[in-house]
């Protein structure tokens, strides 16, 4: 079982009366969008307010999804929280290079040696992340293997499949769209802010 919990919550929301958790996938176009218009637009306005939540969902028809996961793991691993919302925000600006037909012909040291240097973008030595990347004799997996199983284990256990798939305070916010605008974010944020004001 994890001793921390599951999901990388972006610094800052701590003491948050309302958690955003936001599962999405590094090579999902739609996670893109959202996570965009979230780390860009959404969460700055509600530091302290809000807290944002980042689970990882690897969706298996992108093969090459599992290695951009495991290569945010090994950042958090080694870097903390904030270099994992770095790490996110620069693969996503770089996620066409990461599309199936970018990397049907690449092996996987050579798609760990690409997010290696992603990570060198956001000030994490390209070291550090490989070397969390090793895989172990057999079919043991890496040194990020359990912290990603945990993350598969969670958005499997309450039922997320689409990406992207936001919960507000531990249920499916349903109404919630990948296209939303900040506005539309800033509509939603408040009335639970509020609401949670009255109740407490």
């Amino acid at each position: 079982m994890p001793s921390v919990p599951v999901g990388v919550a972006r610094p800052g929301g701590q003491k948050a009366s309302v958690t955003v958790e936001l599962f999405l996938d590094l090579c999902c176009p739609y996670s893109n969008k959202m996570f965009k218009t979230i780390s860009e637009h959404v969460a700055p306005k509600y530091e302290g307010e809000v807290k944002f939540v980042f689970h990882s969902v690897a969706q298996p028809w992108h093969a090459q999804s599992c290695y951009m996961h495991e290569a945010s793991l090994a950042v958090l691993d080694s870097a903390g929280p904030q270099k994992f919302w770095d790490f996110a925000g620069a693969l996503f600006c770089k996620q066409e290079e990461f599309f199936d037909d970018m990397v049907m012909d690449k092996t996987r040291n050579e798609l760990y040696s690409e997010l290696a240097k992603v990570a060198e973008e956001v000030g994490v030595a390209p070291a550090e992340v490989l070397n969390r990347l090793q895989l172990k004799p057999g079919n043991a997996g890496s040194a990020v293997t359990q912290r990603f199983k945990w993350a598969t284990k969670l958005h499997r256990s309450r039922g997320v499949h689409v990406t992207p798939t936001v919960h507000l305070n531990g249920l499916e916010a349903g109404v919630v769209g990948s296209g939303w605008s900040p506005e539309e974010w800033q509509s939603f944020l408040d009335y639970h802010l509020a609401e949670a004001k009255h109740a407490a």
